[in-house]
């Protein structure tokens, strides 16, 4: 961990070497993010190919398992898929609330926020002004992200350091560095610093300082840090959080391995051969080559073999079980159970209910809202300095998220609930059921209403009964 800004003297290696791994490992886990799994496994895809040795003709490629990616993203949907509600006792507040969460999409920006805190293990959120006075939301990687730590408190931030090599001269492959510094104490001001790099990418040397004198200070014209750290699994000892990759990549790794290697083995045995009698093959005269006569009679007895496929017996049921093993324990690792990976009950077509929904996902929505105790206190200060930046003093502990679960509703399972707890009244006006179920307008409702309560009369007339008329000389 960095503990002071030397590492950007002239002569530093860039980037230090306490971040080379932590900039590697997030290098890795956007491959894989992004299915580049043959570049990150690649020890385990040469067992692919050394699985036979005489499989030089057999095209086969390796099948990949992206349960990286489905975890991300349905970790992000668990959080941020149905959005949290925002409130505010106060009605003008809650006017500035809605129109910050409009205008800077903020939970759009928390949805790949969540991402990031997925396979990075930590995110970053950027709070500036734009051009027009009104506060703009960013997601910036933490491969940019250099903090510098109080070594008698690494949980206390000294600077939040930004820094990116970009392409000076396309020609001579000069590189550069542009650097900005936050500090959390002061945080209306923005240092600016922009160096040349010495050497290739992979080993730059930072040289001599390029920074215009108007470039070196910046005014961010805010009162609070607009630097806002998201972390996943945090311990005592280290600044940054836990990603969800690592600890499942060798279990996903191995999936890959044994369903390739099967799937190599049955490319190469796809096309069983024969075996018969030397009577049962005619000499091709132009080619002069043997070939199986089809559709002949071959007598067989007791010294001849008859014609047949050869079949090959492959016993796989130890990979198959193995595979199983793996799956499984890839669902209690990852903490997200078979029902998020799409594995409900094993039966095509038996869908579980609510609340048994709930229970096989009591794992995965734990872990959804852990995560959501890490983003609650952030998106409150985001929220609470985006109204500042718009004239509108809102304290953070005036603001209140209610979070959801993400999983769909059961309308039935409700109404019996609802049913029981009102002893069997109604709980829902005909006028608004018709028109959340159909969808309608106040104008369409009213009109669908009317014709039902028309219809009533037509039938209640109907089934009147005749008055009966006197008979006379009674």
């Amino acid at each position: 961990m960095l503990t002071n800004l030397s590492f950007l003297e002239r002569g530093k290696a860039f980037p230090p070497d306490s971040e080379k791994y932590r900039l590697e490992t997030y290098l890795d886990h956007r491959k894989l993010f992004e299915n580049n799994h043959a570049e990150v496994y690649k020890e385990q895809f040469r067992r692919i190919e050394r699985v036979i040795g005489n499989f030089d003709r057999v095209v086969s490629y390796g099948t990949v398992f992206n349960y990286q990616r489905l975890l991300s993203v349905k970790t992000a949907d668990l959080v941020f898929g149905e959005p949290p509600k925002v409130t505010v006792a106060d009605d003008n507040k809650q006017k500035v609330i809605d129109k910050i969460l409009l205008d800077t999409d903020l939970f759009g920006c928390a949805y790949i926020s969540c991402i990031d805190v997925s396979r990075y293990g930590d995110s970053i959120m950027l709070l500036s002004c734009n051009d027009k006075g009104l506060p703009s939301i960013d997601v910036v990687s933490p491969a940019m992200w250099f903090p510098v730590v109080n070594q008698d408190n690494i949980r206390q931030f000294q600077y939040h350091v930004f820094a990116w090599v970009y392409l000076i001269d396309t020609v001579k492959k000069q590189y550069g560095l542009k650097v900005q510094i936050h500090k959390p104490d002061e945080p209306e001001k923005c240092e600016a610093h922009n160096y040349e790099l010495n050497g290739k990418p992979g080993s730059f040397k930072i040289g001599r300082e390029i920074t215009q004198k108007q470039e070196l200070n910046l005014e961010t014209s805010m009162n609070t840090c607009p630097v806002y750290h998201i972390s996943n699994l945090l311990t005592s000892d280290n600044i940054y959080g836990h990603d969800d990759y690592e600890p499942i990549d060798s279990i996903v790794a191995e999936i890959i391995v044994r369903v390739s290697q099967i799937s190599k083995v049955l490319d190469k045995f796809a096309s069983p051969s024969m075996t018969g009698p030397q009577s049962a093959l005619e000499r091709d005269e132009v080619t002069g080559t043997w070939r199986l006569k089809v559709g002949d009679y071959f007598p067989c007895d007791n010294d001849t073999i008859k014609p047949e496929y050869l079949v090959w017996d492959a016993s796989m049921d130890a990979n198959f079980k193995q595979i199983e093993l793996l799956t499984n324990q890839l669902y209690t690792i990852s903490e997200m159970g078979s029902a998020v990976f799409g594995d409900l009950t094993n039966k095509a077509g038996d869908v579980p209910s609510g609340s048994a929904l709930r229970r096989l996902m009591m794992s995965p929505l734990a872990k959804a809202r852990r995560l959501a105790n890490r983003f609650d206190p952030t998106l409150k200060k985001i929220i609470s300095a985006s109204a500042e930046i718009m004239g509108t003093e809102i304290a953070p502990e005036e603001i209140t998220i209610t979070w959801h679960d993400g999983l769909p509703a059961d309308p039935a399972e409700d109404a019996e609930i609802m049913s029981l707890r009102t002893g069997g009244k109604a709980t829902l006006s005909q006028y608004t059921a018709i028109q959340r179920l159909d969808d309608m307008s106040a104008a369409d409702t009213d009109a669908e209403l009317a014709m039902i309560r028309s219809d009533d009369i037509d039938s209640s007339v109907g089934l009147e009964e005749p008055a009966l008329e006197p008979i006379e000389g009674i």
